[in-house]
């Protein structure tokens, strides 16, 4: 027989609501100095980066498996999506 755990959570102190909201805040600032750090101010580099990549894989490839590689054709590579970068932690 399975021991029901928890049905109904125990009420939380004052105390610890104020702990959980300033710890989700300042999880909230984080996530948006680094979402504004990958969207805006490293967007260019971060271009460039891609064109640098999907120039190499066309011109000398990748290693897919030891010795063997793969030259990967233009219409092959995978479009670049419309929308910001996802931050994910």
């Amino acid at each position: 027989m399975s021991k029901k755990i928890l049905k109904q959570k125990p009420a939380r102190t004052e105390e610890v609501e104020k702990w959980v909201a300033d710890e989700v805040s300042e999880q909230r600032e984080r996530y948006e100095s680094i979402a504004h750090e990958m969207n805006v101010e490293i967007e260019p580099q971060r271009e460039q980066w891609y064109r640098e990549f999907e120039q190499r894989i066309q011109t000398t490839g990748f290693n897919w498996h030891a010795d063997n590689k793969k030259i990967i054709k233009p219409e092959e590579i995978y479009p670049k999506p419309d929308r910001e970068n996802k931050v994910v932690y």
